[in-house]
């Protein structure tokens, strides 16, 4: 994620503790400069111990330092990265209504996901149906 490896110019130790990419964003958005860890609470979105273990990463880090424009372009990007993941869960949620409506008996048997792609693979509901077994 470009995110990380930009961050992390500036705290690569949060990088190593935190692996899921959401979260690193969330943080990112919330911490802005290292310096910043000690004084905020993040127990929102990390467990304690994660919480403690970059705290203490903050005062040691071998980062490089940024200017306030590196990190509004970092805000920038974490800002994106969020809203494309709330974008992708409301998505998720309407082709899984959709494909109830559509297609139920294939969305039960390979999942919703799997089933939208297949329909949209074959071109219609009407020519997937018709594809011999061996085809799909």
């Amino acid at each position: 994620m470009r995110l990380k490896e930009w961050y992390g110019y500036h705290f690569p130790e949060l990088g190593k503790a935190v692996t899921d990419n959401l979260v690193f964003a969330k943080l990112v958005r919330m911490i802005g400069v290292r310096t910043n860890v000690s004084n905020l609470d993040l127990s929102e979105e990390i467990p304690d111990d994660i919480e403690n273990e970059i705290k203490e990463a903050a005062v040691i880090s071998m980062g490089n330092e940024i200017t306030e424009r590196d990190e509004q372009m970092m805000f920038a990007l974490a800002d994106q990265i969020i809203t494309l993941d709330s974008y992708r869960a409301t998505l998720e949620e309407y082709i899984k209504s959709r494909m109830m409506a559509v297609s139920p008996n294939l969305s039960v048997m390979v999942g919703e996901s799997v089933a939208a792609k297949l329909i949209a693979k074959a071109g219609s509901l009407l020519k997937l149906a018709k594809y011999p077994a061996s085809t799909i």
